[in-house]
């Protein structure tokens, strides 16, 4: 009997740890780009947006790389209800992201990534829970579009030097 628990404790384990991954991401080119890119924001740009990429790339005087961004938040009321009241929000992240090398005649990269979420209030006045929910959305959906870029960065080498 023991036995038969001590296999079935042994499954059990074998088969909730077989999606982790215990290799670390090679963050090469975020390596390359970190503390060597000035960034050129658009001053529509959310704030939490802003704070992110200074978090990802720095903010430096001296530089190789230029990272250009335009953000656009689009808002779209899914459920109405008969008072007016959006019961459920969704909202799309789009940001136009440019690279360059030193110049900006030198284009190595260019690439729009689009983040989506949706969000439920849970109350028409303040509700703390329901506005914290929604901060830790709107950044996870930030962070996500960032890493995105980061992943989908292939740059051109045509015009390095």
């Amino acid at each position: 009997m023991i036995k038969k628990y001590i296999g079935c404790v042994f499954l059990f384990l074998v088969f909730s740890c077989s999606n982790i991954e215990l290799v670390l991401k090679d963050n090469g080119l975020l390596n390359t780009l970190r503390d060597n890119t000035g960034l050129i924001i658009d001053k529509n740009s959310e704030e939490r947006f802003v704070i992110a990429l200074h978090s990802y790339f720095g903010n430096n005087e001296v530089y190789d790389y230029i990272l250009k961004t335009k953000f656009l938040e689009k808002k779209e009321n899914r459920i109405v209800k008969n008072n007016q009241v959006a019961e459920k929000i969704d909202y799309i992240l789009e940001v136009d992201y440019t690279l360059f090398y030193k110049t900006i005649e030198c284009k190595v990269f260019k690439k729009t990534i689009i983040s989506k979420f949706s969000f439920t209030p849970k109350s028409a006045g303040y509700n703390f829970g329901s506005d914290k929910s929604f901060e830790r959305l709107y950044s996870s959906s930030i962070d996500k579009n960032i890493s995105n870029f980061i992943d989908a960065l292939q740059i051109n080498k045509s015009c390095l030097e």
